[in-house]
C-alpha cells in the first residue's frame, strides 16, 4: 500500500503570500484608475473652457487646447504604472515608494489632479512605514505635500493657490502615517503574543520530554540493565554450558548492551532543552553514543544471524552520503522489518537490500518461507498491515516526504519497501 506524497503546507502558505502581494493591489488599482477617470469626467463636464490648460506634453493629438482636467494617454499610463509596481512592494519597498511617488507627481504635472489618484502612493507609503523606512516616507511625504497641491499654480492652470487642497494633502499624509503606525503596533503585539505562545508550547514540550525520559529510565532502562546483567552472569557461571546455549546468551548480553547505549542517547535527547547539547543530561553526548544509521545495518544483520535468522544483506552505494533524519529513519525501518521477521516468521529466509542513489535511498526487506507455500496461502502468523510497527515505519517515511509499502507476498512471506529522499531531509527531525 504505497502512500501518495502529500502536498507540503508551504505551498498553501505560498498561495496566501501571492494573494497578499497581488490580490490586495486589485482594489487599489480599481480605486486609482477607475475612480480617477470618473472624477476627471465629472470635473471636465463642470469645468471651464480650458483655453490655457495643461503643459504642452499633456495635450491630445486631436488639435487645439484641452480642458486641464481631461485625462490623456500619458496620464492614463502614469496611473497604471503606479499600480503595476505595487506587487513588488515587499521585496523592494523603497524602490516601489520612489516609483509611485514619481508617477503620482507626474500625473499631477500632466493633468490637474482630481479624484483618488494617490491610492497607489498611499499603499507604498504604508508599506514602507511598516518596514521601518521612516526617513524615506518622511521625504516622500514632504515632496508630495510640496508638489501635489501647488502643481496647478506652478503650471499656470490656476492663478491662486487652493488652501483647502494643501490642507487636504497634509491630512491625507498624516492619516496614512498614523494608521500605518497603529497597524505596525498591532502587528508587533500579535507577533509578541504568538512568540509567547510558541515559547509556552516549547516549555510544555520540554517538560513532557523530561517526564517521558524519566519514565523510560525508571522502567525500560532498569529492565534492560537487569537483562544484560543476568545474561552476563549466566555466561560467567555457565562455562560448561553447550555452545548452542552460550551463543544465545551472548547475543542477549550484546543486544541488551547496545540497546542500553541507544536508550541513554534517546534519554539525553529527550532531556535536552534546546538540542545543542543532546544527551548532556545523562553525561553521554551524541559523540559518545551516536544515533544509529545505515552504517550500522551490517551489525544489525549480524545480530539477527546470531539469533538464528537466515538473513542476507545487499548494499549498493555509499552510506556516507546519507545524513541526518533520512539516515536514522532508514536504519529504523530496516531494524523494525528485521525484528518483525524474527518475531513473526523465525523460520523464514530474509533478504535486506539497500540501494543508495544520488537523490533517494531505496530499502527492501523481504522474507520467504524456506519451503514455498501454495500461491495465495498466508503465512502461519500473519503480520497486520496496520500494526504499530508498520504505522511507525510509515510515519518515519512520511517525516522525510518518502513512501513506504508493506504487505504479504504470494508465497507466504512479507515485503517492506521504502523510498526516502536524500536531499532536504533535516527540517523535520523527529526526536
Amino acid at each position: 500500500m504505497d502512500r501518495t506524497p502529500t502536498v507540503a503546507d508551504g505551498s498553501r502558505w505560498g498561495g496566501r503570500r501571492r494573494f497578499a502581494r497581488v490580490g490586495r493591489v486589485v482594489p487599489v488599482a480599481f480605486l486609482q484608475i477607475v475612480g480617477t477617470l470618473v472624477a476627471s469626467r465629472f470635473a471636465t463636464s463642470a469645468g471651464g473652457d480650458g483655453s490655457n490648460g495643461g503643459p504642452p506634453w499633456a495635450r491630445h493629438a486631436f488639435g487645439g487646447a484641452v480642458d486641464p482636467v481631461a485625462v490623456g494617454p500619458l496620464a492614463i499610463a502614469l496611473l497604471v504604472a503606479g499600480v503595476v509596481v505595487l506587487p513588488w512592494r515587499w521585496r523592494w519597498p523603497r524602490a516601489v515608494l520612489v516609483v509611485t511617488l514619481a508617477t503620482t507627481i507626474g500625473y499631477a504635472l500632466v493633468v490637474s489632479p482630481r479624484g483618488p489618484f494617490v491610492a497607489a502612493l498611499t499603499m507604498a507609503i504604508a508599506n514602507a512605514w511598516l518596514r521601518g523606512h521612516r526617513r524615506w516616507v518622511a521625504g516622500a511625504a514632504g515632496l508630495a505635500i510640496a508638489v501635489l497641491p501647488t502643481a496647478d499654480v506652478q503650471l499656470g492652470r490656476s492663478a491662486v493657490l487652493d488652501l483647502s487642497a494643501v490642507l487636504l494633502c497634509i491630512a491625507w499624509v498624516t492619516v496614512t502615517i498614523a494608521v500605518s503606525e497603529l497597524v505596525r503596533v498591532r502587528l508587533e503585539r500579535v507577533a509578541e503574543r504568538r512568540r509567547q505562545r510558541v515559547e509556552a508550547d516549547r516549555r510544555r514540550a520540554t517538560d513532557e520530554r523530561v517526564r517521558i525520559a524519566r519514565e523510560l529510565h525508571d522502567s525500560v532502562a532498569h529492565s534492560m540493565s537487569l537483562i544484560n546483567l543476568q545474561a552476563g552472569v549466566a555466561l560467567h557461571l555457565g562455562a560448561d554450558l553447550p555452545e548452542q546455549t552460550r551463543a544465545p546468551l551472548a547475543s542477549i548480553r550484546d543486544s541488551s548492551r547496545d540497546a542500553l547505549v541507544e536508550l541513554r542517547t534517546i534519554l539525553g535527547v529527550l532531556r535536552s532543552v534546546d538540542g545543542a547539547n543532546e544527551g548532556a543530561a545523562d553525561g553521554m553526548g551524541s559523540e559518545r553514543a551516536p544515533t544509529a544509521g545505515l552504517d550500522r545495518v551490517a551489525d544489525l544483520v549480524e545480530r539477527a544471524r546470531a539469533a538464528g535468522v537466515d538473513v542476507t544483506l545487499t548494499l549498493e552505494g555509499d552510506s556516507d552520503g546519507v545524513h541526518g533524519v533520512t539516515d536514522r529513519n532508514a536504519f529504523r525501518i530496516v531494524q523494525e522489518s528485521v525484528t518483525n521477521v524474527m518475531k513473526h516468521a523465525p523460520g523464514h529466509r530474509a533478504a535486506v537490500t539497500i540501494s543508495i542513489g544520488p537523490d533517494v535511498v531505496d530499502l527492501r526487506v523481504e522474507d520467504h518461507p524456506v519451503e514455498p507455500q501454495s500461491v495465495g496461502t498466508p503465512s502461519t502468523e500473519p503480520l497486520a498491515s496496520t500494526g504499530n510497527g508498520i504505522i511507525g515505519m510509515r510515519e518515519r517515511a512520511n517525516a522525510v516526504d518518502g513512501t513506504l509499502s508493506a504487505g504479504p507476498t504470494t508465497d507466504g512471506g512479507w515485503r517492506v519497501a521504502a523510498r526516502l529522499p536524500v536531499v532536504g531531509t533535516e527540517p523535520e527531525d523527529t526526536r
